[in-house]
């Protein structure tokens, strides 16, 4: 397997297939994940130096994958054992399907119809989204190494989402920490900035 583009979380039923947009893609996360992850010294508390000149484009394709690896590692064998699992899990879900016994035949049919023509689609989904796991996981562990209490970001490119989703992680570390994210203006411009507070005991 490989990362690209897919869309929203599929929800497949009997009656057709739907897509469920309060669980977005993660794909177009991943290049602002890398560019925080590349761009923050967490060595230092220069909050000058955070993000002052994001890129104008995402990363994407080759170049994508490459920086992808150089956090993550082998992606290969990554997506691979998440293959694996979500094929597990479809099966399961397509055998509790034929075993359900207050559906009709037709419904049956067109269930499992539906479930194999999203297999695809599912598959790919959740590989973009153990990339984005794996990102903000390296985000967390470089994050509470270091001395670093803060980071500034400018208001564009997802950062602040991205920043919000390492806020749950850090929430579920070892050690857990809470964090915020704020906005305040410097020098005229609206800017974020994510904060590490306490460690939960």
């Amino acid at each position: 397997m490989t990362i690209y583009p897919v869309g929203p979380k599929p929800i497949v039923s009997p009656r057709g297939v739907s897509f469920d947009s309060t669980h977005p893609d993660h794909y177009p996360f991943i290049s602002p994940a890398l560019e925080l992850l590349e761009a923050i010294d967490f060595d230092t508390e220069k909050e000058e130096e955070h993000l002052q000149q994001p890129r104008e484009n995402p990363y994407s394709g080759s170049e994508l994958l490459q920086k992808v690896e150089e956090q993550c590692g082998d992606l290969k064998k990554l997506l691979d054992a998440t293959e694996e699992k979500t094929r597990h899990a479809i099966a399961e879900l397509e055998e509790r399907v034929r075993s359900n016994p207050r559906i009709s035949e037709e419904e049956r049919r067109a269930w499992l119809g539906n479930i194999e023509a999203m297999k695809k689609y599912y598959l790919q989904y959740i590989a973009n989204e153990t990339v984005y796991r794996c990102l903000l996981e390296k985000m967390a562990d470089h994050f509470l190494s270091s001395h670093l209490a803060t980071i500034t970001f400018p208001l564009r490119n997802s950062y602040g989402l991205v920043l919000g989703d390492l806020v749950t992680i850090l929430r579920d570390h070892k050690p857990a920490y809470d964090a915020q994210i704020r906005v305040e203006e410097r020098n005229g411009e609206l800017m974020g900035r994510f904060e590490k507070l306490t460690a939960k005991s």
